[in-house]
């Protein structure tokens, strides 16, 4: 898949507190994820009630919709990392990484031992 490349990031928790700074990165739109798994549509408006649950092994979580990911400009930053400051993050332990470099928090949304993406339909 392409791979998009952020450089000179800062990490950021929600409370504004700076928590360090990522030289570059590399990794895969979350868009481009989406897409490629034909998550699959019933209702025409059913885009409108989808939310993406993306979670750490360590039960951490975050949450992005549809609208978020495919119709601003934060779905442009949404990366699941296969490099981090010039270290590759793919390895049989499965390291990798989801940030939001979008975002102003971008701490807020950053999960480290990414597990699962799961797609959610509300009611």
């Amino acid at each position: 898949m392409n791979t998009e490349e952020v450089t000179d990031l800062p990490v950021i928790c929600g409370s504004g507190t700076p928590k360090g700074r990522i030289r570059s990165c590399r990794g895969v739109l979350l868009e481009e994820v989406i897409r490629k798994a034909e998550v699959i549509k019933e209702e025409h408006n059913d885009t409108k009630k989808m939310l993406f649950i993306v979670s750490a092994r360590d039960g951490f979580k975050v949450v992005f919709s549809w609208q978020e990911i495919f119709n601003t400009p934060i779905g442009g930053g949404v990366m699941i990392l296969v490099e981090r400051d010039g270290e590759s993050l793919v390895d049989e332990a499965g390291r990798l990484e989801l940030i939001s470099a979008e975002d102003y928090f971008t701490g807020s949304r950053y999960v480290k031992g990414l597990s699962t993406i799961e797609v959610v339909l509300v009611p």
